[in-house]
């Protein structure tokens, strides 16, 4: 996906919220802790709506002053993004949901008015208790995920992974999520939905450093693992971002 910074008058984008072939509805899902807030706030700052010195540590959805003490979804928050794919302009409504077990109900009313669902799981702790419940949440209200698989610096900079392990621990994670699609898909989907990197339905980043990448996006660019893990080690992590920015992934 990729989003412009462009300024639009007001009529125009209440004319294209008047019309529902312009209008999309998606959001986040996740454990909690893996990153949903955090990567939205991204988002925000692809449409303008944040400045890109606050995005990662803002977590503007988060607005319940509860929410902002302890640095936790508790109440499931949209907002209105202006967006453009292949020259054309779409209103994206996006929903940041909480990913703790005591608010599923939030997840479950969210899910209903979504078209896509963007899985957010950390890096080290991988699929968790609370993926598959989100995951078998999606799959019960027919919303198709894509997965962002968050925290690639933490292999880096805790667990000091080098380039191979890093791919190693991607392919796990994605099979990993392809058996919750498997295990709670609707028969006609499980084969669909089932997320494919080669096809861009998987990206890899850091939300906290505003970086994200796919596959395809990767091997255009001929940006390998060796990069990223060298980008960390000798610290020009912004430059990454720059020309990888989590907001604009294809």
């Amino acid at each position: 996906m990729a989003v412009r910074i462009i300024e639009k008058k007001i009529e125009d984008i209440l004319s294209m919220m008047r019309n529902p072939a312009q209008v999309r509805n998606a959001g986040t899902l996740a454990h909690v802790d893996h990153g949903k807030t955090t990567t939205t706030d991204s988002l925000l700052m692809g449409a303008g709506l944040l400045s890109p010195k606050v995005a990662g540590k803002a977590l503007a959805m988060d607005y319940v002053e509860i929410e902002q003490l302890r640095q936790m979804t508790v109440k499931a928050a949209n907002i209105s993004l202006y967006f453009e794919y292949e020259g054309k302009p779409y209103i994206i409504n996006f929903v940041d949901t909480p990913g703790h077990v005591d608010f599923t109900g939030h997840v479950t009313r969210s899910l209903r008015v979504m078209d896509g669902a963007l899985v957010v799981v950390d890096a080290v702790e991988g699929v968790m208790t609370q993926t598959e419940t989100v995951v078998r949440q999606a799959m019960e209200e027919m919303v198709r995920p894509v997965l962002f698989i968050n925290k690639i610096d933490r292999l880096i900079k805790e667990l000091r992974l080098n380039p191979n392990e890093i791919q190693q621990r991607i392919i796990e994670i994605v099979k990993d999520f392809n058996n919750l699609i498997d295990m709670y898909a609707d028969p006609a989907f499980k084969d669909k939905w089932k997320v494919d990197p080669s096809k861009g339905q998987v990206a890899l980043g850091s939300a906290l450093h505003k970086w994200g990448v796919t596959i395809p996006q990767a091997a255009k660019a001929g940006l390998k693992f060796s990069n990223i893990v060298d980008a960390y080690e000798k610290n020009y992590v912004d430059e990454l971002a720059q020309e990888f920015p989590l907001y604009r992934l294809s």
